[in-house]
């Protein structure tokens, strides 16, 4: 089942039967760390590949469990790609990752920026799910820097009860 699907679905929940909540993102401490990001464009199209992770705080409100991944996909503005976990999947969380639109700035450049998605039943609560997003913008690296590591601070956070 693909990942945009699945978050698709949840995002469809009625309101009725369920309460949805959004917490500002400000309000959480929760980082994740990109490594070994490598970006490339061809004739194709672009592509990505990189390892995420994020530490587990189970004193935060909501609750974050600690999750690694391995990402890779291509095509700017197409949907999300499930990342491939690369832990011992302790929890449902599912990850899921995918480059937006960009275009060439002034000086000739192109960033690439990714958008990464991870959703997960809530550790304390089962019946209630969260949704974190965040958004870095890197470069296309690929054949003419090395791999490059950076972090990824969630800037949306949502969830359904």
């Amino acid at each position: 089942m693909r990942a945009d699907i699945l978050l698709s679905a949840l995002a469809s929940v009625s309101s009725a039967s369920a309460i949805v909540f959004k917490i500002s993102a400000a309000t959480m401490q929760y980082d994740w760390a990109v490594t070994g990001w490598n970006a490339g464009c061809a004739r194709a199209g672009c592509y990505y590949d990189f390892n995420i992770t994020g530490a587990a705080n189970l004193t935060s409100r909501p609750p974050t469990p600690a999750f690694k991944a391995y990402c890779s996909g291509d095509g700017e503005g197409s949907p999300y790609r499930l990342c491939s976990r690369l832990d011992e999947e302790d929890t449902d969380a599912i990850v899921v990752a995918k480059l937006l639109p960009s275009n060439t700035t002034i000086n000739g450049t192109r960033p690439a920026i990714i958008q990464v998605s991870l959703k997960y039943t809530d550790l304390y609560t089962p019946t209630t799910w969260w949704n974190f997003t965040g958004h870095a913008s890197s470069f296309y690296n690929q054949f003419v820097a090395p791999s490059q590591n950076f972090t990824i601070t969630p800037d949306e956070i949502s969830g359904v009860a």
